[in-house]
């Protein structure tokens, strides 16, 4: 309970309409003397019939901000008199409605110059917003709440003037409206360019403080470098991961990353954790280790999911929001450090290692506590100190241990349980990345139990249908889950995220089932999100509660991909598995509606260029379909040899390689003459009397030495069609 007033008996003086909400944010507020409406029409038309404005606070459970404002002035008497007086008052968790949280953050950062949570919003019965900043401190906000009933009351035509103008400005700008054109050519290299161009050369990151991850850069940097490997780019990569892990930022102790750094070293975190942040990450290191093989790298990989796992997952096997960055009244204090704590707890050994590893002093480094953070990474600490590498590792991992446990002695952040059916799918692809290409079964088997269990929970099925794949008419996606309740409708980010995770595992384990949940789930994100007149996705529903002063699309990344960055990647991943003509046809006018703004500013849509380059020049990936799906490619070293192993579908054959370089459509390792391939067997069909090589069912070709990049051509055929040729380039790793 989150108030200061209680009866004699330690009951809340006071309850609103927030108490019936699923929202932990939302029921933060359930006992302020602010009585609170969630958004829907019951507050719109009690603003209408008292003829009121609305104050609209939008902001989300890990906010340390919004606690800060919450307590100082939600939860105070005098300013609560004020709102309920003068306003209708409207709570909003920004990780329910993105959507509106877009719409009105837009116009926040049109009329100030700036945005960020906890937001302020006074808006009309129409819900179109005529003033707006974010946090105020209890006096400013009482003249502010004063000042904008009088404009209200006394301006009425210059409000109502304001709000319709900044209305058409909001819409202009989210409706992402731009030229069509053609892509160029090289698009990842465009915007890996830009970026390579703003890199902090000392500390890695593109920009100043706060410092963000801003995982969909670094997925493009990725894309460019699985295309055209450059060693700037390698650089800015890797340079920005090391950084990041060695940092604060990383929590050195528990696994997991915080949101942000505060400063521009990523020494002092602000101390969140988001789901969304280790599952774009995770899948961001999985990468760099797959082309780096870096231990570095595989060791954050997995103290990240045993974090996950230990700390963000429910017995059902989803993944939990996020953890709040206070405890104990102070932003922190879960994570950091006395020179004292340390030294009661740990042995001299530890004691020393823990100062001269992770920069732990007496003076501290945070307001008289210690960050740690790793001052050098464990391979050259292990080298400076001539010590070997396994030994460390081992009593940096019990030293870790003995430090997790005694935190654990501590108040604990409070933790955000409910599920965001758009965040696990992130997490679900993350956990099949690191799963397949670390070849550890449990994460995959991980990530298959929490696709199914959110496909079970967060579904509502028509009768009779639940147990059949093949027919789901009538389904409804939900974005929250909370305690066994749903709520919310899904938006786009919930459609494309999950289809995304579901194509991915079809992708590595070739179970035909995620192929047909993942099929479903872009049926529907297209029935109900696509834009026919102009092409690209509308994030929200035509009909959800509420006004909608607009429909936005705002395809630019954010923190995480945007909405349609991932419905478009999902799109391409259809196309891969399934060879669809009309999702090729959705790829296309998405890409040519967008292609203004891409140009415009290629490194903020990064993750829209990644998807844009993997369907004009193939995913690159070491796993891969071929041939409109009917050819699946995996390539994996096996000592030393290089193992390409194609698994090809019933019905159809591949033209066997006679072993030169110029076969002629016929399955050829090119560029490399020391291959062995299998005995083909022989063939006669419809449009070729004489028999014929060809390889059907499991195909395995192996190299006789590990190579970082393959290059196959293939042309592909049934009894009475052949597919053009094609080829297809699969990368280990880095040149």
């Amino acid at each position: 309970m989150r108030t200061r007033w209680v009866d004699a008996n330690g009951q809340p003086k006071y309850t609103n309409r927030l108490i019936h909400e699923s929202s932990p944010y939302l029921r933060q507020h359930a006992h302020n003397p602010v009585d609170w409406y969630p958004w829907g029409e019951e507050a719109f038309a009690k603003a209408a019939a008292e003829d009121k404005p609305i104050f609209l606070s939008i902001g989300y459970s890990t906010c340390h901000w919004c606690h800060v404002m919450e307590h100082e002035s939600f939860d105070d008497e005098d300013i609560a008199a004020l709102l309920n007086n003068k306003f209708i008052s409207i709570k909003l968790d920004r990780e329910q409605r993105p959507d509106l949280d877009e719409v009105y953050m837009t116009g926040v950062q049109l009329m100030s110059g700036q945005g960020g949570w906890p937001m302020s919003n006074f808006i009309n019965h129409d819900a179109k917003p005529f003033f707006g900043g974010t946090y105020y401190p209890p006096q400013g906000f009482s003249e502010l709440l004063g000042q904008i009933s009088d404009l209200w009351r006394e301006r009425r035509t210059d409000v109502e003037a304001q709000a319709n103008q900044m209305s058409e400005s909001i819409d202009q700008y989210v409706s992402a409206v731009s030229e069509s054109r053609e892509l160029l050519k090289d698009l990842s290299g465009i915007a890996a360019n830009e970026l390579v161009g703003r890199l902090d050369k000392v500390q890695g990151g593109f920009g100043g403080a706060p410092k963000f991850p801003n995982e969909p850069q670094l997925m493009v940097l990725l894309a460019d470098i699985a295309f055209q490997p450059k060693d700037d780019t390698l650089h800015a990569l890797t340079l920005s991961l090391d950084k990041m892990y060695q940092g604060g930022l990383c929590d050195q102790v528990g696994g997991g990353f915080h949101r942000y750094s505060v400063d521009t070293h990523w020494l002092v975190p602000h101390f969140e954790k988001m789901l969304y942040n280790q599952a774009n990450l995770l899948r961001v290191y999985v990468a760099a280790w797959r082309l780096t093989g870096s231990n570095a790298y595989r060791r954050v990989i997995s103290q990240t999911i045993e974090y996950v796992l230990r700390d963000m997952t429910s017995q059902d096997g989803l993944f939990y929001s996020a953890t709040d960055a206070d405890s104990e009244g102070e932003e922190g204090s879960f994570f950091v450090w006395t020179s004292d704590e340390l030294y009661a707890l740990l042995d001299s050994d530890e004691y020393r290692l823990v100062r001269s590893l992770y920069g732990a002093t007496e003076m501290g480094n945070f307001e008289g506590k210690n960050i740690l953070y790793l001052e050098n990474p464990l391979e050259s600490y292990a080298q400076n100190h001539g010590l070997e590498l396994e030994p460390l590792v081992t009593q940096v991992d019990a030293v870790r241990s003995k430090l997790n446990l005694s935190r654990n002695g501590r108040e604990k952040p409070m933790r955000d349980e409910k599920v965001i059916t758009s965040w696990n799918g992130m997490m679900i692809a993350a956990l099949v990345s690191a799963g397949v290409e670390l070849g550890r079964t449990d994460y995959l088997a991980a990530a298959q139990n929490a696709a199914e269990t959110l496909w079970q929970v967060s579904f509502d099925l028509t009768p009779n249908i639940a147990d059949n794949d093949d027919c789901m008419e009538g389904t409804m996606l939900w974005r929250i889950q909370l305690n066994g309740r749903t709520s919310i409708p899904g938006n786009l980010e919930d459609y494309a995220s999950f289809a995304e995770a579901l194509l991915n595992l079809y992708l590595h384990t070739q179970v035909e089932k995620w192929l047909v949940r993942g099929k479903h789930l872009i049926e529907e994100m297209i029935r109900l999100f696509w834009d026919e007149t102009q092409g690209g996705f509308f994030l929200s529903r035509a009909a959800d509660s509420g006004p909608q002063i607009t429909r936005p699309k705002s395809p630019m990344d954010g923190a995480t991909p945007s909405g349609n960055s991932m419905a478009l990647m999902g799109l391409v991943m259809l196309h891969e598995a399934t060879g669809d003509r009309s999702v090729e046809a959705k790829i296309h006018r998405c890409l040519s509606f967008f292609a203004g703004l891409i140009m415009e500013s290629p490194s903020a849509f990064g993750y829209m260029i990644s998807a844009a380059e993997r369907f004009r020049r193939g995913s690159r990936d070491r796993v891969q379909w071929c041939c409109e799906g009917k050819v699946h490619i995996e390539v994996c070293y096996e000592q030393d040899t290089t193992l390409v192993v194609l698994a090809i579908a019933q019905g159809w054959h591949l033209s066997a390689s006679s072993g030169s370089t110029d076969a002629n459509g016929s399955l050829t390792v090119e560029g490399i003459t020391d291959v062995i391939y299998p005995m083909p067997t022989s063939l006669i069909t419809e449009f070729q009397a004489a028999p014929m090589d060809v390889y059907s069912g499991q195909v395995t070709l192996v190299v006789k030495q590990p190579v970082s990049v393959v290059e196959l051509q293939l042309q592909l055929c049934s009894d009475s069609v052949c597919l053009s040729p094609q080829r297809a380039t699969l990368r280990l790793s880095a040149d």
